[in-house]
């Protein structure tokens, strides 16, 4: 005997409609909760030396193991970018930098904490800019919210749509 609930057995036009809006809401959500970035005054400041880096390209991406007095934790580059200069750090190189803490991360209780990096200064010079850190992730996460709404915009007009003909079915049933 196979058990299987009533409500799955027949998908409607209404409930495909529903579960689409629901995922659009749900898209929409992850896309506001991942935009909120902190302030520059209230990134995580961190001074630590190198440990292990990995540059980017074809793929991969472009990442920091970082020792400080907070422990030694991972520094990811945003869209695994690698930015001039960063080819010039080694391990053991002492750097400063400004990080967010990744909120995102599935992983965390496997791989541990991770970091965003918003700016990274080397030798006393700036590798990566907060400014162009937040243009860049301002310009993105734009894009991706224009697509959410457009998917959450879509996904009403479509429950409307089925709830509407759901109406209009069930007035020619009872007559």
């Amino acid at each position: 005997m196979k058990f299987t609930p009533k409500r799955f057995k027949k998908l409607t036009l209404l409930s495909a409609a529903g579960y689409f809006f629901i995922f659009a809401l749900a898209a929409k959500g992850v896309s506001l909760f991942g935009s909120d970035h902190p302030s520059k005054e209230v990134l995580l400041s961190v001074d630590g030396n190198v440990q292990q880096i990995r540059l980017g390209g074809q793929g991969k991406s472009t990442w920091f193991r970082i020792e400080s007095y907070g422990g030694t934790y991972r520094y990811s580059s945003y869209y695994g970018k690698v930015w001039p200069g960063m080819e010039r750090i080694r391990p053991k190189d002492r750097v400063q930098l400004l990080a967010e803490r990744n909120k995102l991360n599935r992983d965390e209780l496997i791989s541990g904490r991770s970091y965003y990096i918003w700016e990274l200064i080397h030798r006393n010079q700036v590798i990566v800019a907060y400014e162009d850190i937040r243009d860049m992730v301002k310009g993105t996460e734009a894009t991706v919210n224009r697509y959410a709404n457009g998917f959450l915009i879509a996904s009403v007009v479509l429950l409307l749509i089925a709830y509407l003909r759901n109406l209009s079915l069930d007035r020619e049933i009872r007559m």
